[in-house]
């Protein structure tokens, strides 16, 4: 088809341009501008929808007309059909019958001839009627009516922007202190561990049985008294040389009496005799564990054997007298001191249980209404034997302790539901109430526990601070003063506060959400 165009005449030669579903007129105005043919088709993408005004195509139109090209198109749509056949511009389906079939020859003006120009001399609405090819212009009476209708749309807009400003912006906060009465009561209540929550009806609360390990140490001293043998014995001796050799005496060499038992002693120092018969060396010596107590004060010259590897070769004896050994008074564990161990580390078992109660997690919560008890067998570890010599001993006791604890969120449900048959009508309990555990008494036969109640708390006036809020909608801040002490009893010593912003306008908010009430206490 290239090969047989090139031969037609230019007005004759067809060139295709295939349009994206990106093209604007723009980019077609820019490809006119390459087309070499004097015919030019537009062949438009399916669905597409690109060039579908009216004055896309008038635009095309006049760059072809600019061009002495004849235009084409090859479209499915039917709008851009349309539009095409009001122009003048052959509209095709296939690309085939743009081929075969003939074209149209545009018939329109693209461009206005010189001559038909406005003339200076021509008013202004001759002008817009010539240049726009529009209907006429209003007439200059509809022209001020459209002009007044404008004024007024614009002031409302104003105004409407004003009153916007006016009832959005301002924010006001009240607070207020309702009239409050103090409530305090005595209440008889019956704590039953048979029960899971609190009965307001019957005034009974659920009592908990806590059990737990506790252990606590309890010393003394030792009452038992005996007699026993203390101290060693001291004394010296004298070593002789019997060999005239010489002779190395060690510490610890044992010397003896010639009694039997023997009473035995060992020196405390190395001493050498020297290398001559008869030569003497003077040593200390202490008494055996063997030799303990009064044996071991002999008399002079009954220490006269040396045992071991040295006997035979040196003698000994003890010039004087050894000394140091006696009577003392020894303490011994007794069955009385582990009687009264037992008593004191039982109370010390206690003591800490009470401690470690108080300083549980959930201390505030729980109150304990029973005496702690051991309960079961305690471990017991004494740190001495029976008969033992020392002179104190001690008792660690392991013991599982036992109470009745009862929930004071329980009590506060009692207390709370008593004082609600108190308040009058209008009036609201203002605080939880505070309880106090009274008297209580000891467990019943079924383990329940009777014990009273202090209950202390406080009724005020019932207020809604939306309803507040909506009456104090628009008001200044005197006439909302007056509103309030006037239909709400409210605490005298408490005054009423009301901030406004902006300050100057002395007046609350006439949206209600714009007011923030505050209730003291609430």
């Amino acid at each position: 088809m290239a090969q047989s165009q090139q031969n037609l005449p230019r007005q004759k030669r067809i060139q295709r341009i295939q349009l994206e579903p990106y093209d604007d007129v723009v980019s077609v105005r820019d490809r006119l501008q390459f087309v070499n043919a004097g015919r030019v088709l537009l062949v438009f993408p399916a669905n597409s929808k690109i060039l579908r005004r009216k004055l896309d195509l008038v635009l095309i139109q006049r760059e072809a007309a600019r061009r002495d090209l004849r235009l084409a198109l090859v479209t499915s749509d039917p709008d851009i059909a349309s539009h095409a056949k009001e122009l003048n511009i052959s509209a095709f389906f296939t690309i085939e019958q743009a081929r075969t079939q003939r074209w149209k020859r545009p018939r329109n003006k693209v461009f206005i001839d010189r001559e038909d120009r406005p003339r200076p001399e021509h008013d202004p609405y001759e002008l817009m009627q010539v240049a726009s090819r529009l209907k006429p212009p209003p007439s200059p009476k509809k022209q001020a009516v459209r002009r007044a209708i404008r004024g007024v749309i614009f002031g409302a807009a104003v105004l409407l922007l004003l009153f916007g400003i006016y009832a959005i912006l301002p924010s006001a906060t009240v607070t207020i202190t309702p009239a409050s009465d103090q409530l305090s009561e005595v209440i008889d209540v019956t704590a039953d561990p048979s029960i899971n929550q609190a009965i307001p009806e019957s005034k009974r609360i659920p009592a908990e049985t806590r059990q737990f390990l506790q252990d606590g140490t309890a010393t003394i001293e030792t009452t038992g008294r005996r007699t026993a043998e203390s101290e060693l014995a001291e004394g010296k001796v004298v070593f002789t040389n019997d060999t005239g050799l010489a002779t190395f005496v060690p510490a610890g060499t044992v010397v003896q009496t010639i009694d039997a038992p023997p009473i035995q002693f060992e020196t405390l120092e190395d001493v050498a005799l020297p290398a001559r018969q008869g030569a003497t060396i003077e040593v200390n010596i202490r008494a055996l564990e063997n030799s303990n107590g009064l044996r071991g004060n002999v008399d002079i010259g009954e220490i006269a054997r040396v045992t071991g590897p040295l006997e035979g070769s040196v003698s000994v004896t003890n010039p004087n007298p050894t000394f140091g050994a006696g009577v003392r008074e020894a303490a011994f564990v007794t069955q009385q001191d582990y009687d009264r161990l037992v008593t004191l580390a039982r109370q010390q078992v206690l003591t800490n249980a009470q401690t470690t109660l108080k300083l549980a997690a959930d201390a505030d919560q729980y109150y304990v209404i029973s005496d702690l008890q051991i309960v079961g067998e305690p471990q017991l570890f004494y740190s001495a034997a029976l008969n033992e010599p020392v002179d104190s001993v001690s008792l660690t006791m392991q013991a599982t302790v036992a109470t009745t604890v009862i929930n004071l969120d329980e009590a506060r449900l009692i207390a709370n539901a008593y004082l609600a048959s108190f308040v009058t009508p209008g009036n609201e309990l203002f605080e939880r109430a505070s309880v106090r555990v009274g008297q209580i008494q000891s467990p019943a036969a079924d383990g329940t526990i009777a014990l009273t109640l202090r209950v202390d708390g406080s009724t005020r006036v019932a207020i809604d601070a939306n309803e507040v809020r909506d009456r104090l909608a628009g008001k200044s801040e005197n006439e909302a003063r007056e509103m309030l002490n006037r239909q709400y009893t409210l605490d005298p010593d408490e005054p009423i506060e009301i901030s406004t912003w902006p300050g100057f306008l002395n007046r609350l908010p006439i949206l209600p959400v714009r007011i923030s009430v505050h209730i003291r206490g609430g």
